[in-house]
């Protein structure tokens, strides 16, 4: 061999071994790693076999193995030294998640040779729990083990399986006679975990009460209150235990007596003892036990009366509070005294407890009428609202009140209603609305039995027999009547109404008498089998007037869409969901949404119900007649008369086609007794006046089954209510809507499907993002059935690009369709945006205008009532009100907002100065929300039209409405091409 190939050869062998050194290095490395974390983990074993320090290693331990390579844990199982062994079985409990590889080396260790190693075993089953069932036998053999350590582990890990362990119950029952104090502790504790399969036990824990060592005793109260009513023979020893010198003992005692037997009155005079108790704590849970007892523990009211009066404000306030559960008349006093208390909490509590005991309380009424001015705002608050409870009850006992009791009551009732009317109190309207109802119902009372007060006197007379005759004769005939035809009883009132108020002569008194009242005709006359027969003979002729009305005829193609009710979404509103609404004797229900969202096409759908010939498809068991208020309630009536009540009655005359006025009084009965459904429109848009007479708090409401429309969610005067929020078409659902209205319009065989989803399509694109109201889609699908009517070629193509372009096609396509007349699309436009400005310009919100103003602003006084005729006669876009035709309103309000909108942009146009002047007036209206589809509008037809305004308005737009647009007509063309 050459001395070159030599040279190679030596320098080849030498990067051969260089080589395998490098490779084998992390090996050696990996090895030596291997090795310390060995000696590591035995040196946390070592400690960990000291139970002392376990949660510290354990945690240092867990970052050296994890549960995928547990197994390395195991070898050290066989140890020699016990430390070590006693270490990993007490490590194992810390994975409870590999139980199947575990349990069975656990198992193996509670046989080791060495107790602290069978102990630690035990303890590490008690951390897997019930997934270390398979050791179950073992740890029953554990329980004989000579370790009390081994036999306490094992006990506590057999209790936390539970009713796994049911059958081990006889073994955890000689456990609870254990010699070591923590055997008998964890046994009492795990058959209290079992619950009542536990029942067996009842005996042993019983006399596990009076164990030496407090835990026991603790438990075995916690375990017999856990097993519950069963238990009822341990109450005497667990009310011996209620002087346990423990104050654990005692408390775990009170917990066990109210779970087993709550309303057992033997226990009552313990707790009313303990009520004296050196601890606190005790002598408040005493306290809160008895008021759970309720009307049970009448006989704690004297030491609960003295609890009262603790120098602990936290006793004085759970004594106040039980005492108001018990309801006892003889707690008035003591509770009243309690409305003097220094700590503010107390004087609330106590005026709450007065309120749950109600009209019993009226001792105290004087002193809490007092609290009603207390300086702390949350006391007088308190008071308040025990008044609203007390008012309820005296409302419903009202029939059973004494006149005595009828007239505190209506005193009383008085002086704090005069109170919490007071502005200046700030009492809220759910305060105010129990009192005034309940003050009205029992005047009323106190009224009707001005007749009973004559009769007492009348039967003092000779004349008794006659009298009686009289008082029988009368209702048994207006019974029999009530009973076989019902009308005849209205009918007959009607024709003796003459003489309902007749004033006899001075010499006999010169009282006004009413003969209906005194044959009793009156007290039949309206009743509900009277009002529903009426309703029935009437509901034909309804159901045909209210569908031919032009706001319902517009609602009658209506798609189920999404509601908010009270809360809770519901995708197909139907009767169902308002019974509960309508079961109440006070309806009032608030649909409330923007624009557009179809509220009213569903005060409609609800009207609909109303009068449905099925029960089952009626949100009430009695049948109502529908009456929708739109217009302005601005007209004079006489003194003492409701605007509300006689528009109803000159609705309801033209609802039913009759040609004489119906009597007011039928109508405040029918109102009254909810056979007539009222439903007030667009409650927002109308005037102050108007919604000044919508306050169904007040006494003299008289519709007590109300619907009203709004773009607010209003108040409707705090009364309890019903909230509907009809949702938008959300984007993913626009498509099948579409179809789904297609469909009930018979028109969607026009459409093949490339078609139809292309309009879909365009449709998304113009809307962007935004979720859209169902009047704006029923307004595209007509546009599709226009042109698709025409037969026109790609007709998509000629559908609006944006919803500006959309309300003058919807525009022009009325007009398109009053052929017997043709006036030119572009002036029609132009009157119709004039005259939808004239309608917001004052609020910002659809109104009705002056029809003077709107005269003035069209100026062309040889054309104009031309074109008005036009727009409400063919196009029906305006309405004219009646009978004084002086107002103007749109029919449809999103239809105003964009027309007045483009109105804006045509006149104003680069004008920056009128444009700031109509931003700065949008700032200063005290509601945003209520002008928000007016200032969308004005932003898409900005933004639709950019060339023409300033750039800053769509920019200050934004700033109100929340929604950023893009001009997007062009990127909609080329998108769609």
């Amino acid at each position: 061999m050459s001395k070159k190939k030599l040279t190679k050869f030596w320098l080849g062998l030498e990067a051969s071994v260089l080589c395998m050194g490098l490779i084998l290095l992390p090996c050696g490395k990996a090895l030596t790693q291997e090795d310390n974390n060995n000696r590591e983990i035995k040196q946390y074993l070592e400690i960990l076999s000291n139970s002392s320090q376990r949660k510290r290693v354990n945690f240092r331990l867990k970052k050296i193995i994890d549960s995928e390579n547990v197994e390395q844990l195991f070898i050290h199982l066989k140890d020699e030294n016990p430390q070590i062994r006693a270490g990993v079985a007490a490590a194992l409990g810390s994975f409870p998640e590999k139980a199947e590889e575990v349990v069975p080396k656990l198992i193996s260790a509670l046989q080791d040779k060495n107790s602290l190693v069978r102990a630690n075993a035990a303890y590490a089953l008690t951390r897997i729990g019930s997934r270390a069932e398979l050791a179950i036998p073992e740890l029953l053999k554990a329980l004989e083990d000579s370790n009390p350590e081994v036999r306490a582990n094992s006990v506590d890990a057999l209790g936390r399986m539970k009713s796994k362990v049911s059958s081990s119950i006889p073994n955890l029952v000689i456990a609870l006679e254990d010699k070591d104090e923590q055997v008998r502790s964890y046994a009492a504790y795990a058959l209290g975990g079992m619950g009542k399969e536990a029942v067996s036990a009842i005996p042993s824990l019983t006399k596990a009460l009076k164990d030496d060592y407090f835990k026991v005793r603790s438990r075995a109260a916690q375990s017999l209150g856990r097993i519950g009513s069963p238990a009822k023979s341990s109450v005497p020893k667990l009310t011996k235990l209620l002087r346990d010198e423990n104050t654990k003992v005692r408390s775990d005692a009170i917990t066990a007596l109210m779970a087993i037997d709550s309303q057992n009155v033997l226990i009552v005079p313990i707790l009313a003892e303990t009520l004296n108790d050196t601890n606190l704590e005790i002598r408040i849970k005493a306290a809160n036990a008895l008021g759970d007892m309720g009307i049970k523990a009448a006989d704690a009211v004297p030491a609960l009366t003295k609890a009262l009066q603790n120098k602990e404000p936290q006793l004085r306030d759970k004594a106040a509070e039980a005492l108001g559960k018990i309801g006892s008349e003889s707690a008035v006093k003591p509770l009243t005294k309690a409305l003097e208390d220094k700590e503010a909490w107390v004087r609330r509590k106590a005026s709450h407890a007065l309120g749950k005991i109600g009209a019993k309380a009226a001792p105290a009424f004087t002193k809490l009428t007092e609290v009603l001015k207390d300086k702390d705002k949350k006391v007088s608050s308190a008071a308040a609202d025990a008044w609203g409870k007390i008012a309820e009850d005296y409302q419903d006992e009202v029939t059973k009140l004494s006149d005595k009791e009828l007239e505190t009551a209506v005193s009383s009732l008085k002086s704090v209603l005069k109170i919490v009317e007071d502005p200046a109190a700030n009492f809220n309207g759910k305060q105010l609305a129990p009192i005034r109802r309940s003050l009205f119902t029992i005047q009323t009372e106190k009224d009707s039995r001005i007749l009973a007060i004559a009769l007492k006197w009348v039967g003092k007379n000779p004349w008794l027999a006659v009298i009686a005759i009289y008082l029988i004769f009368f209702p048994s005939l207006w019974a029999t009547v009530l009973w076989i035809r019902p009308l005849w009883l209205l009918k007959a009132n009607g024709v003796l109404q003459p003489l309902s108020n007749i004033q006899l002569p001075e010499a006999l008194g010169g009282w006004t008498i009413s003969i209906p009242s005194l044959i009793f005709l009156k007290s039949f006359a309206y009743r509900s089998q009277v009002l529903s027969a009426w309703v029935e003979t009437h509901i034909k002729a309804a159901q045909e007037t209210f569908s031919e009305k032009k706001t319902v005829s517009a609602c009658l193609d209506r798609i189920s869409i999404p509601v908010i009710l009270d809360g809770k979404t519901v995708n197909n509103l139907s009767a169902e969901d308002l019974k509960s609404s309508f079961d109440k004797k006070l309806t009032n229900i608030l649909i409330w949404a923007e624009g557009g969202a179809g509220k009213t096409s569903l005060a409609c759908q609800i009207a609909q119900m109303a009068m449905s010939d099925d029960v089952k498809e009626r949100p009430c068991k009695h049948r109502m007649l529908p009456i929708i208020i739109e217009q302005e309630l601005d007209f004079d009536v006489a003194e003492g008369e409701h605007l509300l009540t006689e528009t109803v009655a000159g609705q309801l005359q033209i609802l039913i086609g009759e040609s004489q006025a119906i009597p007011k009084e039928l109508v405040e009965k029918l109102l009254r007794q909810r056979r007539i459904l009222v439903i007030i429109d667009h409650l927002s848009e109308m005037s102050e006046a108007t919604r000044k007479q919508i306050r169904p708090a007040s006494p003299g409401f008289p519709a007590n089954a109300l619907i009203v429309t709004s773009r607010l969610e209003e108040s409707l005067d705090n009364v309890p209510k019903t909230t509907i929020k009809p949702l938008r078409v959300a984007g993913n659902q626009l498509s099948s809507f579409m179809e789904a209205y297609l469909n009930q319009r018979g028109k969607r065989h026009l459409f093949n499907d490339a078609e139809y989803f292309d309009a879909c399509k365009r449709l998304s694109l113009m809307v962007g993002n935004r979720n859209i109201t169902v009047l704006l889609a029923k307004l595209y699908a007509e546009q599709m059935i226009s042109r698709a009517d025409k037969e026109q070629d790609k007709f998509v193509d000629d559908l609006p690009l944006s919803i500006p372009d959309l309300m003058l096609s919807y525009l022009n396509e009325l007009n398109r369709g009053a052929s017997d007349i043709q006036l030119d699309n572009r002036t029609i436009q132009k009157f119709a945006k004039a005259i939808a400005w004239e309608c917001l310009k004052h609020s910002y919100r659809p109104s009705p205008a002056k029809l003077d103003e709107v005269l003035a602003a069209l100026k062309d006084s040889n054309s104009t009532n031309i074109y008005l005729q036009h727009l409400e006669k063919r196009l029906r876009v305006i309405q004219i009100s009646e009978p004084g035709r002086d107002k103007v309103r749109f029919a449809i309000e999103p239809l105003a907002e964009y027309l007045a909108a483009l109105h804006l942009v045509d006149t104003y146009g680069q004008d920056n100065h009128k444009w700031m002047e109509f931003i700065n007036k949008a700032k200063s209206l005290p509601d945003l929300d209520a002008i928000q589809g007016f200032l969308l509008a004005v932003q898409d037809c900005c933004m639709t039209n950019s060339e023409e305004v300033p750039s800053f308005v769509v920019a200050s737009l934004s700033e109100f409405t929340g929604v950023m647009l893009e001009a997007n007509t062009q990127s909609l063309i080329t998108s769609i091409l």
